[in-house]
């Protein structure tokens, strides 16, 4: 899944999240990775294709956002160092694209969304650690992976690969390290996938970081690592201190989850990934494995 979010009248900041949106307050894996991928078009944002490269692009939610303070209005005892309620604007006459460019180059965004199908009041925190900060865009791969068309494919000869001695000894990685690793992986992959089918002038999206017809004004650079966080009290969530429910986290909507590919259907015109896939006459598409909805 990538979110895209307008900034000026032609260009949009993008981001990949594998794991799709968070929509569970007590969920035990409360952050989404989200890697910063290429400055799109404004306008391919409203197209649904596919093809061997990219596989589908499908839209599961639109609507509008609003930018809130990041700032530490009022500090609740049981928010878990969240932020509580600060829907209440102050002064500010900016309009919420100047709030985001000037948000973003804070590395901190608070972003209410208004889609049609994520739930009032819906809010996530945007934010992209010191240690993963860096101004340059990164130097240009000395391998590309291509997606073509297995009909064309030809089969590449099979090789030995030796492993990490480490990782031979103890024969298994902890999950949560296999699983952090599997994400970052996927973002990674994401964040350049649609580059196959832009390239036609690769130098210039890889310098600017942006596809043709975008315009990177905003800053953005590719591949940084930034933390997607449901915020669970601006959402409308408060912690139960008694009963059954003590210590959960308690709203005015239901947890949801991003259950991928197979099972999301669009929000435009209910179609289903494949049936994009198969409009578009793209077969025996395969895409990435190990991909799984957190449900938990």
């Amino acid at each position: 899944m990538t979110i895209r979010f307008q900034f000026s009248e032609s260009s949009a900041v993008s981001w990949a999240v594998p794991y799709g949106m968070p929509g569970n307050p007590d969920s035990i894996r409360p952050n989404r990775m989200a890697i910063e991928t290429r400055v799109h078009n404004l306008w391919n944002n409203l197209i649904e294709s596919a093809s061997h490269a990219t596989g589908s692009l499908l839209i599961w939610d639109t609507g509008e956002y609003e930018v809130l303070p990041s700032r530490k209005l009022h500090r609740q005892a049981a928010t878990d160092d969240e932020d509580s309620d600060c829907s209440k604007s102050d002064s500010d006459s900016r309009s919420a694209s100047e709030k985001l460019s000037a948000s973003f180059r804070t590395r901190h965004i608070r972003l209410r969304l208004h889609g049609t199908r994520l739930p009032s009041q819906y809010t996530v925190n945007l934010r992209l650690p010191s240690a993963n900060n860096r101004e340059h865009q990164p130097d240009r791969p000395k391998h590309k992976r291509r997606r073509t068309n297995p009909k064309s494919a030809k089969k590449r000869p099979t090789h030995e690969v030796e492993t990490d001695s480490e990782a031979s000894t103890t024969g298994k990685l902890d999950p949560m390290q296999a699983e952090d690793t599997y994400e970052s992986k996927q973002a990674n992959q994401a964040a350049v996938a649609s580059d196959l089918e832009n390239d036609t002038d690769p130098e210039t999206m890889r310098a600017t970081n942006a596809y043709p017809g975008a315009t990177n004004t905003i800053g953005s650079v590719h591949q940084r690592h930034w933390f997607l966080t449901l915020d669970r009290p601006n959402s409308g969530f408060r912690r139960s201190t008694s009963g059954l429910d003590k210590g959960r986290w308690i709203g005015d909507w239901e947890p949801f989850h991003v259950l991928g590919r197979d099972l999301e259907r669009s929000v435009i015109t209910g179609r289903l990934a494949g049936d994009i896939m198969n409009d578009a006459g793209v077969e025996g598409f395969v895409g990435r494995q190990g991909w799984r909805g957190i449900v938990e």
